[in-house]
């Protein structure tokens, strides 16, 4: 466990762009970080990327009866606000097993271990709405994981994620996002840059997309 409320942070610092690919060391930080990340993330780094990506869903969206995949759930923070708002059926992976313990608590229909690093585990085509929020973002996944989420979104269906401020152009967001709209597989419906980390002064872009 950390031994230091600020400890669960670091490894921000720790985990430099060149080592995003490590499932390995991704998985021991959130192991230990697990029963503190929500107090963490509300407390110390202000996180509004949660209810923010929900928000932006809702506001396109009335049927509170799609289906719904939240792809690097941790500990269910957006399940939280989707349950809040009304959905019914989502669904969540991510890549600690100790963080999904906590999320089985926020309305969860069924819960995977996985990692956007790989092959999702779901079919082609499956979801109404996928969302990936607080993924792409230090030491984690870079652009090349929207292939799998526009993969799994049903044709006309909605992918919600959010980028760090710190990784929009090194991990080459400002080249894959306008080259998946040119190639016809997306419409982008909303992309602005806003508070991310508001505790913090990081800024994120949210972007919600259609896939076509």
């Amino acid at each position: 466990m950390f031994n230091d409320k600020e400890d669960g942070l670091n490894f921000y610092k720790d985990l430099s762009i060149d080592k995003s690919q490590n499932d390995n060391e991704i998985k021991k930080v959130y192991q230990d970080w697990a029963d503190q990340y929500d107090k963490d993330n509300d407390e110390l780094l202000g996180t509004v990327s949660q209810p923010n990506s929900v928000d932006l869903l809702n506001s396109h969206m009335n049927d509170k009866n799609i289906e719904i995949v939240d792809i690097g759930c941790g500990t269910g923070l957006v399940g939280k606000f989707l349950q809040n708002k009304g959905y019914l059926y989502y669904d969540g992976l991510d890549i600690s097993e100790e963080m999904l313990e906590i999320a089985k608590s926020r309305g969860y229909r069924h819960l995977s271990v996985g990692s956007l690093q790989h092959k999702l585990p779901y079919e082609n085509d499956t979801y109404d709405a996928v969302f990936c929020v607080g993924v792409f973002t230090h030491g984690h996944v870079n652009s090349n994981g929207l292939d799998e989420l526009i993969r799994i979104t049903k044709k006309d269906g909605f992918i919600i994620f959010t980028i760090n401020e710190g990784v929009y152009e090194d991990y080459q967001f400002d080249k894959k996002i306008p080259l998946m709209e040119k190639e016809g597989l997306i419409k982008v419906i909303y992309f602005e840059k806003k508070d991310y980390m508001a505790k913090k002064n990081v800024m994120g872009y949210y972007c919600l997309a259609q896939k076509i």
